[in-house]
Order: structure tokens, then sequence, then C-alpha cells
């Protein structure tokens, strides 16, 4: 098998390895309100979704350096341009106080927490200066 094609076989299990996980969180979740114990569901369904990150690491691997620059840099500026005009528009359209808008929120704080971390962990492994 070529290098292309095994790279394709990756992206392919990546995505179906995700959809996987989404719906068993999709039917673990009721569709009106929350579980009835969080406490046990979130981690649960937190290591659900965990199992898709060493497919992922796997896929990120393989890939070239240039690749992984186009990668992060769409991340970057794609996601971030998006999130805050998603973000903007339901604040505007919703007020601040709306179910969507406050998830909205909620979901834009956990990213910039998940930046925090990943940099700081870049940051510390001494990748900041080799770089």
């Amino acid at each position: 098998m070529t290098h292309r094609r095994k790279y394709w076989v990756l992206w392919a299990s990546v995505l179906g390895v995700a959809a996987l996980a989404g719906v068993i969180i999709g039917k673990a979740v009721p569709t009106q309100a929350g579980v009835e114990n969080p406490a046990l569901a979130f981690p649960l369904l937190l290591g659900v979704w965990g199992l898709v990150i060493p497919i992922t690491w796997l896929l990120w691997k393989r890939t070239d350096d240039l690749q992984q620059q186009g990668q992060l840099a769409s991340w970057w500026w794609g996601g971030l341009s998006g999130t805050i005009a998603i973000l903007v528009y339901l604040l505007v359209y919703f007020g601040r106080h709306s179910e969507l808008s406050l998830g909205a929120s909620y979901l834009f704080f956990g990213q910039c927490a998940g930046f925090i971390l990943a940099w700081f962990v870049w940051r510390f492994r001494g990748r900041g200066e080799a770089e």
C-alpha cells in the first residue's frame, strides 16, 4: 500500500471513529434535559471521546511538516474567526442570556482553556526556542 493510500485510510479511520464516538454520546444524552447522573456520565462520555485522540495522533505523526503548518494555520485563523463571528451573531440576535449564546460562550471559553493548556505544554517542552 502506498504512503498516500495509507494516509487516506488513516483519515477515514479518524472520521469513522469520531462519528462513532458522536453516535455513542448522542444516544447516551437525552434530547431535552441532562442525564440523571452527570457525575458518572461526564467522565464516561469524555473517555469515549478520548478514544478518538490516539488515532488522530497517528494521523498527525504521519502528516508532513508543510501539511501540519497548514492545518495549524487553518484551525487558528479559520476556527477562531468562525467562532467569534458565530458568537457575535448569537449575542446580537438572541441576547446575552439566551441558551444558545450561553452555550456558545461556554464552548468558546473551553476552546480558550484548551489552547492555553496546549500552549503551556508546548512552551515548557522547550519547543518555543527551537522553532
